[in-house]
């Protein structure tokens, strides 16, 4: 057999997945943060494989578009929890998947990927570029493990046991460096498809981010003009409940986020951008002082307004009906503020 048995987890045992050489593998991963572009360059790395780069809102469609008759399909940072109907067409798909992440993942959706016959390399304590540098790192170059360095560095701080052995690996100053110049391209709406995908291929050559000119240039536009979205922001920020609120501005709205957390005495942040296809995609983040797992919170109130969404304790999002907005706002208010 040329792949482990379904349902391995990272809580179980080590995986190690071996992948013949000439093999037909096609990657997914998540296209807004170093976690889901290293994820994918990592794959690649390892497996010479083709890929695809997608948000959580369009997976249905980039499912869709993938190639059939694949031997591997490697899906990575896609939070695939209660997506159930997704979970049962991936064996159409290819013959044998892999699942990575480190999104919460609920006991339905973990017994519809067993059934699907689906791999799966979860942790909630390691981001999915540590995982997946954790399952093919005996096919990939001792420099790989950087590559899952930047996405321990951006990503909500966790401290699994693979996260500390990636950053024993390598160099702090560095890797962090490294690391936010890539998160900072890619939170700017400049940062096109074409280029997400161009850093993809040349992370998977081991070139550094401050070595590709395009993610470099990007980056130093983008660091330039935060402490003036940040100002902008504290304008007009509504708090509630020690809960700042705003629109999306001109960065990505997990960055607006995070910068909206800095308003004086809020424990939580929350942004949000209508879509003109009748959705608002919403972004938000806490501090310690917040006792809630924002992750499920927002997987609760979002599909108590006809939308999903999930996430991580201090870092989530969610998609709902523009319609029905302010109420999912009053929701989390009342849920989150106290």
């Amino acid at each position: 057999m040329d792949g482990p048995s379904p349902m391995t987890t990272s809580s179980l045992r080590k995986l190690r997945v071996r992948i013949p050489s000439g093999s037909k593998v096609h990657c997914i991963s998540h296209k807004d943060d170093p976690d889901g572009l290293c994820n994918a360059a990592i794959i690649r790395c390892a497996t010479r494989c083709s890929f695809s780069l997608t948000g959580y809102e369009d997976l249905e469609r980039v499912l869709a578009e993938t190639p059939r008759g694949l031997d591997w399909l490697v899906m990575g940072d896609l939070g695939l929890s209660e997506k159930i109907d997704l979970i049962n067409g991936l064996p159409a798909i290819a013959r044998h998947v892999l699942y990575l992440d480190h999104h919460l993942l609920s006991a339905r959706s973990k017994n519809a990927l067993q059934r699907a016959g689906v791999i799966v390399h979860h942790s909630l304590d390691n981001c999915t570029s540590v995982l997946a540098w954790d399952a093919f790192k005996e096919k990939l170059p001792e420099s790989a493990v950087n590559l899952a360095a930047y996405g321990a560095v951006t990503d909500p701080p966790v401290s699994g046991r693979l996260t500390r052995q990636v950053m024993l690996k390598t160099s702090w100053n560095l890797d962090a460096y490294e690391g936010h110049l890539l998160a900072l391209a890619l939170s700017s709406h400049a940062c096109t498809t074409a280029l997400r995908e161009t850093t993809v291929r040349e992370l998977a050559t081991l070139k550094l981010p401050h070595q590709i000119v395009a993610v470099r240039r990007l980056a130093d536009r983008q660091a330039a003009s935060m402490l003036k979205v940040q100002r902008q922001l504290f304008d007009r920020a509504i708090v509630r409940r020690r809960i700042a609120i705003a629109r999306g501005s001109g960065l990505s709205l997990g960055t607006t986020a995070e910068l909206l957390l800095g308003v004086p005495n809020a424990v939580a942040s929350l942004v949000y951008n209508t879509k003109t296809s009748g959705h608002t995609r919403i972004s938000v983040r806490s501090t310690d002082e917040c006792d809630r797992h924002l992750g499920k919170v927002l997987s609760n109130l979002s599909h108590r307004v006809g939308g999903e969404g999930g996430g991580h304790k201090i870092a989530a999002g969610a998609m709902v009906p523009t319609a029905r907005l302010q109420e999912f706002l009053r929701l989390f208010i009342r849920k989150v503020g106290g």
